[in-house]
């Protein structure tokens, strides 16, 4: 069976997901795409922060809708990086990669992403505190939670979902890029495939392993 070329990295907030993405496509120079950073433009053009979008998508799915509709678009492309929530589920054929991570450490890494970048500060994900921000990861992961269930029937922090499930905690965002890389690699070999779980690096570059 000869395995599709794509990658779909999902997982949970502040997990890492988009700078592994930018580091997973530049070793195997693939092209990356982000529906994240699509719904932050659509919000900095309307106006509209992502606690409101949240809230507003309980009943309105004209948003999602749309960003589904990009990321099936993506099937029939090859040699691509997926940094989507539910790139996993419309792209079954991917390589389907989860970057788990404990709640606190999130809560943190979030914080310190938000001060400093100007894409969240405009789409509105600048909480004021570490409990304000833990509070809003914990809302927006249960409301998406509700509305992929309630739009899908699918719980995209489930992890059963995935090729491979990274405890990103431990991990720096290089050895995080390169475990994707070498069980990719892997994964590209093989017919069958049973899920790997990482939460320690694995030490050993990609350059003298293939």
């Amino acid at each position: 069976m000869e395995r599709k070329h794509i990658i779909t990295i999902s997982g949970k907030p502040g997990s890492g997901k988009s700078s592994t993405a930018d580091k997973v496509a530049e070793l195997l120079g693939y092209t990356r795409y982000s529906s994240g950073d699509m719904v932050r433009n659509i919000l900095a053009r309307e106006g509209m922060t992502l606690a409101e979008y949240n809230e507003k998508a309980n009943d309105d799915h004209a948003l999602d809708t749309k960003v589904d509709e990009y990321l099936r678009s993506l099937r029939n492309k090859k040699d691509i990086i997926i940094d989507s929530r539910l790139g996993f589920y419309w792209l079954p054929e991917s390589f389907k990669v989860y970057l788990d991570l404990d709640m606190q450490v999130a809560t943190v890494r979030i914080f310190k992403d938000a001060v400093g970048n100007n894409m969240r500060t405009k789409s509105g994900e600048v909480a004021s505190s570490l409990d304000a921000v833990s509070k809003q990861v914990r809302e927006r992961m249960e409301n998406e939670r509700r509305r992929f269930k309630e739009m899908y029937n699918v719980d995209p922090y489930n992890i059963e979902h995935f090729d491979l499930v990274i405890d990103t905690s431990r991990h720096t965002p290089q050895t995080v890029a390169l475990t994707v890389y070498d069980h990719y690699r892997q994964w590209l070999k093989t017919d069958t495939w049973k899920q790997v779980r990482s939460s320690i690096p694995l030490g050993y570059s990609f350059k003298n392993q293939y």
